[in-house]
């Protein structure tokens, strides 16, 4: 008895990955054709070789499958059951015993294992393939010199109370620091100030080069001109914080992420924006098993729709479903909920309707 739940087990898991692929390739050039649509301009004005936008697109893909990765899967399940409708294979499915109940336990299985998938994925490969694409983007159309295309440019930083940094370009891979500004403060009146044309990371010191620096006392100013290079230990910010500052949430990990925030609280900062975005990289990935959750009742009510109506209302619930997450990320960004609530609200919201509407199908 074994033997044909396990063959149809198999069956419908391989139509689903069919159909998977066959959506995800769907998603992902919608997508793409979009974007280029939006900066087709942009990169006409700029003369962007089609060599470039070949690798534009290829280091974007990783990043477009992490979010597309939710409507592939909600646009398969509906395909894969509605096909099975057509057919009459659901029926004779019923009629041997096999519920919808089995379907929806190994397509949640499956929508489990996708959600890790793209957390890890969205942990290890998206940081990494968003820095070099930005890169190229901030090069080729908003001409960024090629050596400053990879730095991090106007930091600001508040490490310490009463010191104030800004760094027009950082170089992550050299460790320099270009047309540094530090100053330090005692309440509202400055004490010390440090500018420099270069500042090189060496030996866990700074090592400033071709600057000046000033130390304001109650009565008296003293000047020093730096012409040789110079170590200063006492600047209270390493690397690992100029690189954070500006690095945006996508390029970053969740564990990056969390440490970042966790430091500008410590300075002082207001970390309400990054504590959202680190709640809704927890959030996003559990959409894989979600959708699955509404695609499966909703494919059995509508037993005779042709792919065309299931493309149109997956299309449909895939625009709820990001505009009442976007909802959520706008108020949580305001203030006006908290950031966990503000990760959740969609997710939740959908899997109470995922639940009532499976309820009310027929198994």
């Amino acid at each position: 008895m074994q033997a044909p739940f396990k063959l149809f087990d198999r069956y419908i898991l391989g139509i689903f990955i069919k159909q998977l692929i066959f959506s995800m390739l769907a998603a992902t050039t919608i997508f793409i054709v979009v974007d280029l649509v939006e900066n087709v301009d942009s990169f006409i004005d700029k003369s962007v070789p089609v060599y470039v936008l070949i690798k534009y697109y290829g280091y974007f893909l990783p990043y477009i499958f992490y979010l597309v990765l939710p409507v592939g899967i909600l646009l398969s399940t509906l395909f894969t059951l509605g096909g099975l409708s057509r057919n009459h294979e659901l029926t004779a499915m019923k009629a041997s015993g096999i519920s919808l109940h089995r379907v929806m336990l190994h397509l949640m299985f499956f929508g489990i294992l996708f959600s890790g998938w793209n957390f890890i994925f969205g942990e290890t490969i998206v940081p990494m393939t968003n820095k070099r694409n930005k890169d190229i983007y901030r090069y080729y159309v908003k001409g960024v010199n090629p050596d400053q295309a990879g730095r991090q440019g106007n930091v600001y930083l508040r490490n310490n109370p009463g010191e104030l940094l800004h760094i027009k370009y950082f170089d992550p891979a050299k460790d320099t620091a270009f047309d540094m500004d530090w100053q330090k403060f005692k309440g509202e009146v400055m004490m010390h100030r440090i500018i420099a044309t270069k500042a090189v990371w060496r030996d866990s010191v700074w090592v400033a080069e071709q600057g000046k620096e000033w130390f304001f006392q109650d009565n008296s100013i003293q000047f020093r001109r730096i012409d040789q290079p110079r170590t200063f230990d006492d600047l209270g910010f390493v690397p690992a914080d100029l690189i954070k500052v500006q690095t945006a949430p996508e390029e970053m990990g969740y564990w990056q992420l969390k440490r970042f925030v966790e430091r500008l609280q410590m300075m002082g900062g207001d970390p309400l924006r990054w504590m959202v975005e680190l709640a809704f990289k927890l959030s996003m990935p559990w959409t894989c098993a979600i959708v699955i959750l509404i695609g499966v009742p909703i494919a059995a009510h509508h037993r005779r729709s042709g792919v065309t109506l299931a493309f149109g209302i997956g299309l449909f619930i895939s625009f709820l479903f990001f505009a009442l997450q976007r909802v959520g990320q706008v108020m949580g960004f305001n203030g006006l909920m908290d950031p966990g609530i503000a990760a959740w609200i969609g997710n939740v919201t959908f899997i109470i309707v995922g639940l009532v509407m499976y309820v009310r199908v027929e198994k």
